[in-house]
C-alpha cells in the first residue's frame, strides 16, 4: 500500500512540474534593454545565443532600413563589429558559435540546433531566412534548454543579458600636448570630456615633485588658462567649464566619471595624489560608453587645447580692473575699434553683450551672483577671453 502511495506521489510530482514547464515562457530581453546595436535604420530585430556550459544567453541589437533582412547578415555585421562573437559553417550549416571575452569562452558546436524566430523552429536555413522589424532570433540547442514534450519544444529558462559594447577609452600622447603648464621633470595629461556638444580636451603638466594632487594641476590650469575654470560644491567639484568665445563648454555634476589611469579615483580630487606619466580625465556617464556593469569609457577623440596667450594679435595687453569685481568693473581696450563683448557664467549662459567702440568700458556686476564669469572679447583682429570673479 505504501509502494502504491508513492508511486502516485511521484506520478503527482512529474505531471505538476510537466505542466509547469509547458507553461513556461522562452527567457527573452525587451529591446530598449539592449545596449550594443549594431547597423543603422528604422528597423530592429534582436539577435540572441544560448549557450551551456555555463548556460549564458546573451543578446545584440541590430537596426537596417530595408523591410527585411538575412539572417546570415545579422551575423556577419554582428562579427565584423563585435570581436568576441564568431560562427563556423559547413556546407550552408552553422557547426559553431562562438563568444570570448576576458571572463568567458563560449563554443556552441554541433549540427542539431534549436532556431528560432520569434519562438518557432526557423522555416530556412540561416542563408535563406528573411527576418522583418521586431523579430527575435535566437540560435542554441537542446543542452541549453529544458524540454516540456515531445520533439523540439524545448524552452531556455537562462535569463538572457545584454552584451556590453567593445570600446576603448580615447586618449591622447603627450608628444601631442600643444599647452603645457608648470615646471619639472615630471609630467602628467589632464582631459575633460564634455557633452552638448560632446568634446574632449588635454592640457598638459609639469612638476618637480614626486607627486602632486589633482586640484594642484586643475588649480594651476585654472590660474595660467583663463579659457578654463571649476566651481567646487558641496560633494566636490560642481562644475567644469571651457570658454574660449566660440566653444562654451560646461559640465555639471556632483556624479563624475573621475579616472586615473582610466580606473575610478579612490579618492576625491583635493587628496588623489598623481605620478609621472599619469593621465586625469573628467567626464560623466553622458559623455561615455557603459562597457560593463559600472565601467566606462569615453570614445570621443581627445584633442590638445591651443595655447592659451592673454595678447589679442596687435600685442597690446587688455585689462579687466577690479578683479574680483564688486559692484563694476572696468575693460580696457588698446584703442577704440569696435569690439563684441559677451559675458558667460560657468553654465555657459550669456549674461550680456554689447557692442563698444569705446576704449574704457564698464561692467555693471552689482546685480549678478557671485562666482566665476567668462568676459570674452571680439574684435576685427583677435579674441580675447579673460575670467572675472564677483564677490
Amino acid at each position: 500500500m505504501f509502494k502504491r502511495f508513492t508511486q502516485i506521489f511521484l506520478l503527482g510530482i512529474l505531471c505538476l512540474t510537466f505542466n509547469a514547464l509547458r507553461g513556461q515562457e522562452d527567457a527573452t530581453i525587451a529591446p530598449e534593454d539592449i545596449r550594443f546595436w549594431i547597423g543603422e535604420g528604422q528597423n530592429e530585430v534582436v539577435f540572441i545565443v544560448n549557450w551551456n556550459e555555463p548556460d549564458t544567453a546573451l543578446a545584440w541589437g541590430y537596426r537596417f532600413d530595408g523591410s527585411s533582412v538575412i539572417v546570415k547578415e545579422v551575423m556577419d555585421d554582428i562579427v565584423a563589429a563585435d570581436t568576441r562573437f564568431g560562427y563556423q559553417a559547413e556546407s550552408g550549416m552553422i557547426s559553431d558559435i562562438t563568444f570570448k571575452d576576458d571572463n568567458v569562452d563560449l563554443s556552441l558546436s554541433g549540427r542539431w540546433w534549436l532556431y528560432l524566430v520569434n519562438g518557432t523552429m526557423a522555416p530556412t536555413g540561416y542563408e535563406g531566412q528573411h527576418v522583418v522589424n521586431g523579430d527575435y532570433i535566437k540560435w542554441g540547442d537542446e543542452s541549453c534548454g529544458t524540454s516540456v514534450g515531445s520533439g523540439y519544444d524545448v524552452v531556455w529558462t537562462a535569463p538572457v543579458v545584454a552584451v556590453f559594447p567593445l570600446a576603448d577609452d580615447a586618449t591622447i600622447d603627450p608628444s601631442e600636448i600643444l599647452y603645457w603648464i608648470g615646471e619639472g621633470a615630471n609630467e602628467a595629461v589632464f582631459a575633460v570630456n564634455w557633452n552638448e556638444p560632446n568634446k574632449a580636451l588635454a592640457w598638459g603638466y609639469r612638476f618637480a615633485d614626486e607627486s602632486v594632487m589633482v586640484k594642484d594641476v586643475m588649480d594651476a590650469i585654472a590660474d595660467k588658462d583663463k579659457r578654463f575654470a571649476y566651481e567646487v560644491g558641496a560633494y566636490g567639484v560642481s562644475n567644469i567649464t571651457f570658454n574660449d568665445g566660440d566653444l562654451h563648454l560646461t559640465l555639471v555634476g556632483p556624479y563624475w566619471m573621475y579616472n586615473v589611469n582610466g580606473v575610478g579615483a579612490n579618492l576625491g580630487f583635493d587628496s588623489q595624489p598623481i605620478v609621472n606619466h599619469d593621465f586625469i580625465k573628467w567626464g560623466d556617464v553622458s559623455c561615455a560608453t557603459e562597457i560593463a556593469p559600472w565601467s566606462y569609457v569615453w570614445e570621443q577623440e581627445v584633442e590638445p587645447v591651443s595655447v592659451y596667450s592673454s595678447l589679442p594679435d596687435n600685442n597690446i595687453q587688455l585689462s579687466l580692473a577690479p578683479n574680483p569685481s564688486n559692484g563694476e568693473t572696468y575693460l580696457t581696450l588698446p584703442d577704440d575699434a569696435s569690439a563684441q563683448i559677451s559675458v558667460y557664467d560657468l553654465q555657459g549662459r550669456k549674461v550680456t553683450a554689447f557692442v563698444t567702440e569705446s576704449s574704457r568700458v564698464r561692467i555693471e556686476t552689482a546685480n549678478w551672483e557671485n562666482g566665476v564669469y567668462f568676459v570674452v572679447v571680439k574684435s576685427v583682429s583677435a579674441t580675447w577671453t579673460e575670467k572675472l570673479i564677483v564677490r
